[in-house]
């Protein structure tokens, strides 16, 4: 069961991340380049597997912190992995940081609706 979570948050994170980029919205500066599939896949895997290194890590530093002050701690994580995929893939942009941290709440947001965060 944890692999099929796992699987539907990676393809729920790419197609939120295709959407973030392709709506035209004022504050959002996220784009792939050739919008080829294959680069939206490749970003939701890099993005996953800096997420698992870095939560992990983070977790592990604030065990005892509140969960309140975690929400906001894994917020910040979750759009830094997402500025530093976008460094990494040479096709994905994010054009600025508070781009990342509205994209990061809005993963976090849609992965909860959908059940897919892990207990």
């Amino acid at each position: 069961m944890k692999q099929k979570k796992g699987f539907l948050a990676f393809l729920l994170s790419a197609v939120i991340l295709w959407l973030l980029s392709v709506i035209p919205l004022p504050f959002m500066n996220i784009r792939f380049e050739g919008r080829t599939w294959f680069t939206i896949l490749l970003v939701a895997v890099v993005l996953g597997i800096i997420n698992f290194v870095l939560v992990a890590f983070v977790r592990g530093l604030f065990k005892k912190s509140t969960e309140g002050f975690m929400f906001v701690v894994t917020l910040v994580v979750d759009a830094a992995a997402l500025w530093l995929t976008a460094r990494i893939v040479s096709n994905f942009h994010i054009g600025f940081f508070p781009t990342a941290i509205i994209a990061a709440a809005i993963l976090a947001f849609a992965c909860t609706a959908a059940g897919l965060v892990k207990e």
